[in-house]
């Protein structure tokens, strides 16, 4: 059941869901499924990375992108949701003491959940967008790790990409990135470099999202994998971006 759904930022919502079983059982990466609406308009469901995990319920980051997205908006409390998750492979960390963040755009959706696991660890966030406006939970952010920012409008933080702050993380012994392809690839550029694992979390066109339709294939080193089920985090030595 929808408890709240909020425009955080413009055209940036905020989706807080009441699902015990959901909520309990998830992992920091992993994603859901949701169906939107009740026709054959939008025919698939959407997966979305769970952003944040409270009592019995969990949150999900979306902006508008098309129909899909602009329906969800339109729920209200009390509203019902049809629900498969959470699904997927999320972030493995335990063993890592100096753990970086790297996200731009909405690549942030998987991260507040993960940053605030992470609190007695060493946390390095390195957040970009086009524009302060794109930019979310920046305070809540600050108070769990160090925190860098760039806007490519330069309208907040260091003027330019994300990327461009790499040279911050170098001490890691573990970054974790989500974002757009091109940011992704520089990152596993410079982690290979520096010997530092690395792990990414992917997107990808799923209409299943439990690898059956073999709709989100990815290469890598043995042939293909998929997104929804062997993903959507995966090890950056292991996938071509």
């Amino acid at each position: 059941m929808v408890v709240s759904n909020r425009e955080i930022k413009r055209e940036i919502f905020l989706l807080k869901v009441r699902d015990n079983k959901i909520a309990a059982n998830v992992v920091p990466g992993q994603f859901v499924h949701i169906r939107i609406g009740n026709s054959f308009s939008p025919l698939l469901r959407r997966p979305f990375s769970i952003h944040d995990v409270g009592g019995d319920t969990f949150a999900i980051l979306y902006k508008i992108r098309g129909k899909g997205t602009f329906l969800l908006s339109k729920y209200k409390p009390g509203d019902q949701l049809d629900i498969i998750g959470p699904l997927g492979k999320g972030f493995d960390v335990k063993k890592y003491d100096k753990i970086a963040i790297v996200a731009g755009g909405m690549g942030v959706a998987p991260f507040y959940f993960l940053a605030k696991k992470l609190k007695a660890k060493e946390l390095t966030i390195l957040l970009g967008a086009a524009t302060e406006e794109e930019l979310v939970h920046v305070d809540e952010f600050s108070k769990l790790g160090k925190l860098k920012i760039t806007t490519e409008d330069g309208s907040l933080g260091t003027k330019g990409m994300v990327s461009e702050l790499l040279r911050e993380i170098r001490g890691s012994d573990l970054v974790v990135a989500c974002g757009p392809t091109p940011m992704l690839e520089v990152v596993k550029s410079f982690t290979a470099k520096y010997d530092i694992s690395c792990q990414l979390s992917l997107e990808g066109r799923m209409a299943c999202g439990l690898g059956v339709c073999l709709g989100c294939a990815v290469k890598s080193a043995n042939g293909y994998k998929y997104v929804c089920k062997d993903g959507p985090v995966f090890w950056s030595s292991e996938v071509d971006i």
